[in-house]
């Protein structure tokens, strides 16, 4: 008896289907037609599901309803199943569907999607919904929020697809760091060691890719997967400025490029305010750690005198395994090395007084 053939994509899918996802399967703008059903066809009061199926035009006994009351349940905004008598609203879906103003009902629907934690996570992450190239992301999405390889693409689109809807195309100032309790104007904790000792660490970065060598959302990469790890693990608490979507330097910037305990620059397309800001701090004389990826060409007068780590652009689970304890070393000679080493401009007030 010949074996029945089962394609590869039929195999995949199934798989996928049997995957657990920490993430509603469908969008919240379809998402909504369940609680607005019960709004508009039957008064806000309980209804039959089959009726909200008829209204949201999918069949009573499909997949596609199944996930769309599942949703709608994530989301906050419904309660009960494809099995259940009647589907009804929650407190949370009734002032919704119900707000007074189009302002208080994008605010709440905001509410509906940062109820599901691993978009609120992810946001958090990223700082906005601008996310990297899929080879960064999934990285990310595996190592730090558990997610399986499988459900990837499936998520990002999703996630996309949300931001989108709700507006959410830059960082919000409403929504705090991953990891922290606080948050200035202009500037961002980002990560906190288990044993504090090291002080505050400013990241100096670019923030945007520009020379055409490195994808969208290298830079958020390299300092979600290098550089916080690196710099926690030395014990330090990672901050950066907060630019919303400008290059604009505050003075808060200033005081955090100045006072920090360290600093960590990366010169990678020695971008114009990154090398603003090492100047201010090496005219303050005070430690920071140089890095950047490897090809980057040198800048004579900083590379010559203070010592650069190079990283693996490629940023792949194997390079980082070796680039963030090599990292964490380095953070900590310099660290180590303050009052002990000479400062650049104690450099570069000898080689004037050699002339």
């Amino acid at each position: 008896m010949a074996k029945k053939s089962t394609s590869n994509s039929t195999v995949k899918k199934s798989k996928r289907e049997r995957l657990v996802r920490p993430y509603p399967q469908v969008p919240l703008e379809r998402a909504i037609r369940v609680p607005t059903a019960i709004k508009e066809a039957n008064g806000g009061n309980p209804f039959e599901p089959a009726s909200v199926a008829e209204y949201c035009e999918v069949g009573p006994k499909t997949n596609d309803f199944v996930y769309l009351l599942s949703a709608s349940a994530r989301f906050g905004l419904t309660s009960g199943t494809i099995r259940s008598e009647k589907i009804s609203l929650t407190d949370f879906g009734r002032e919704l569907v119900y707000a007074d103003t189009p302002e208080q009902e994008l605010t709440l629907k905001k509410q509906a999607f940062l109820q599901v934690e691993i978009f609120k996570r992810v946001l958090d992450h990223y700082r906005g919904s601008q996310l990297p190239e899929m080879k960064y992301l999934g990285n990310t999405l595996q190592k730090t929020f558990g997610l399986p390889t499988d459900l990837h693409e499936e998520f990002s689109s999703l996630f996309r697809q949300n931001c989108a809807y709700l507006g959410l195309d830059t960082a919000s100032e409403e929504l705090p760091a991953e990891g922290s309790d606080q948050q200035s104007a202009h500037s961002i904790i980002l990560g906190e060691p288990k044993d504090k000792k090291g002080g505050v660490c400013f990241v100096i970065m670019p923030f945007t890719e520009r020379s055409g060598r490195f994808n969208k959302g290298f830079f958020s990469e390299v300092l979600n997967s290098l550089i916080i790890p690196a710099a926690t693990e030395a014990g330090f608490e990672v901050r950066t400025a907060n630019r919303q979507g400008t290059d604009i330097i505050h003075s808060t910037i200033i005081n955090e490029v100045i006072n920090a305990d360290l600093a960590i620059c990366d010169l990678t397309e020695h971008n114009p305010n990154v090398l603003f800001e090492l100047g201010i701090r090496l005219s303050n004389e005070k430690p920071v750690a140089l890095i950047h990826a490897e090809g980057t060409e040198r800048i004579f007068d900083v590379d010559n005198v203070l010592r650069v780590f190079p990283y693996s652009p490629n940023l792949w689970r194997t390079t980082l395994d070796k680039d963030v304890p090599g990292l964490r070393a380095h953070v900590a000679a310099t660290r180590d090395g303050v009052g002990k080493n000479e400062t650049y401009m104690s450099v570069l007030r000898k080689l004037r007084e050699q002339k």
